[in-house]
């Protein structure tokens, strides 16, 4: 939007754009849950203590299952954001979520289980691709990165839920507790207008104007519209083949690679392996002064409170600076976890040790929720134009997929053939490239309007 504020919080006559965010922030939030009720519900299964029996096998399955459904998530995300819009995406994503927490209410047997955490997977691919599209929409330019940061840690806020709810509860009562949530965010999107891109790409001008003063009634309406049918001039006219061709235009084939890199270095840079198995971890490092069940809690308590201010920083220093300390951050914190299992392996005396990976742990979960986890999705909603966005969006989103399924199974395969801490160098290795990628090609676009950004891309 066109619109600047001396800070992020200080208008309240953008609040309609605070509580959209805020439903986006529930959505992931819920998002989080299906990903947090893997650890504790997998080990009930494997304890054979579930509702009922599972083999190891069909256990696999229960875990493998939830990233097959990704790669076609990144499909319906696409076809649903280019022609639905990203308000009734979200509506029909949260459906789904529903229709799988449901189904694991009513579950007796492992095939339940099987569909309803291949909806999981589809809904966070969907999930992914729409809310950076709808927040870039509606926002204005100066809180767009901290409503992206904001949303962003309603997934770390979902996580931790999952991994302590299911400690303590059965899985249907989570899954039942885990209705309401989205049930809240799907009813109010129902409620919120549409987005005036979207509208305006379909020809609704009228509704579009409508859209532009509810998300800020000071918008100068006239300009405001005109700005809007300038960015999605050429959206209706385009076919799948045409889009396809439109990244071979430099501006857009350089956004492309950058935002691909970045999703690579966000999922290569540890964080799947320290999420599924950070009390495994922390079992193998033979921590004892705390339970292991810990430092999971703590570490991603202190991870969400650093994505509050992510939220602030994102607009106020920047993505690539944030990007750069993040990837530093998390590259000292893989160094020393790598450390310490090199020298529990030579010998050292655990006790002397056992400060180094809780330290690491909690380090690596703060750094990562102030870069690594939000600039792919704050530049995805700022980079592209209205005629490819949700192209590139999808795309981006499948190789996220491909690169996380990637990372857990080559995590697990390196164990068998590597010593540990070699697993943890290799990632602090690439979070070195990261953080010189980050410095000499990420585009600093914080305060600017989608029209800006395009301008800034076509000159350079």
């Amino acid at each position: 939007m066109l619109f600047r504020l001396t800070s992020p919080f200080s208008n309240d006559t953008l609040w309609l754009q605070w509580i959209g965010g805020s439903a986006a922030m529930i959505m992931m939030f819920v998002i989080g849950l299906t990903i947090g009720w893997g650890s504790p519900y997998l080990a009930q299964f494997s304890a054979g203590d579930s509702p009922f029996p599972a083999s190891v096998d069909e256990i696999s399955w229960i875990a493998s299952i939830f990233h097959l459904g990704r790669l076609p998530g990144a499909a319906i995300g696409f076809i649903g954001n280019q022609y639905f819009g990203s308000k009734t995406t979200m509506i029909g994503n949260g459906c789904g979520l529903m229709l799988s927490w449901i189904l694991v209410i009513a579950a007796n047997s492992v095939a339940w289980i099987y569909v309803a955490r291949f909806i999981c997977g589809v809904a966070i691919e969907v999930a992914s691709m729409s809310f950076p599209l709808y927040l870039g929409d509606i926002s204005n330019s100066n809180i767009r990165g901290a409503l992206i940061a904001m949303t962003l840690n309603g997934l770390s806020l979902g996580i931790l839920t999952g991994n302590i709810m299911g400690a303590y509860i059965s899985m249907r009562i989570f899954a039942s507790i885990s209705l309401v949530p989205t049930i809240s965010f799907v009813l109010i999107f129902i409620l919120i207008p549409q987005s005036p891109y979207y509208l305006t790409s379909k020809r609704k001008l009228l509704d579009a104007e409508k859209s532009i003063l509810k998300y800020n009634p000071k918008a100068n309406i006239s300009v405001e519209v005109e700005t809007i049918k300038q960015f999605v001039a050429t959206t209706n006219t385009m076919t799948f083949i045409d889009r396809l061709r439109e990244f071979n235009i430099p501006r857009n084939r350089k956004a492309g690679i950058i935002v691909v890199v970045l999703a690579f270095f966000s999922q290569f840079c540890g964080i799947n392996a320290i999420a599924a198995y950070m009390e495994t971890i922390i079992t193998r490092g033979m921590v004892t002064v705390v339970t292991p069940s810990t430092v999971p809690i703590l570490a991603n308590g202190l991870g969400i409170v650093a994505g509050l201010f992510m939220m602030y920083l994102a607009d106020q220093v920047g993505r690539r600076k944030m990007w750069v300390f993040s990837s530093c951050g998390v590259c000292l914190a893989m160094t020393a976890l790598a450390t310490h299992f090199y020298l529990l392996n030579d010998g050292l005396d655990p006790n002397l040790l056992q400060w180094i990976p809780i330290i690491s742990m909690v380090a690596f979960t703060i750094c990562f929720n102030m870069g690594l986890n939000c600039i792919p999705a704050i530049l995805l909603s700022e980079l592209f134009g209205a005629n490819i966005r949700t192209l590139a969006a999808s795309i981006a989103c499948a190789f996220a997929a491909v690169f996380a399924f990637t990372s857990v199974n080559s995590y697990q395969y390196l164990l068998e053939v590597i010593d540990e801490s070699y697993i943890y160098w290799i990632y602090a290795i690439l979070m070195v490239i990261s953080a010189i990628f980050g410095l000499l090609l990420v585009p600093e676009m914080k305060g600017k309007t989608l029209s800006e950004i395009q301008d800034v891309m076509t000159k350079k």
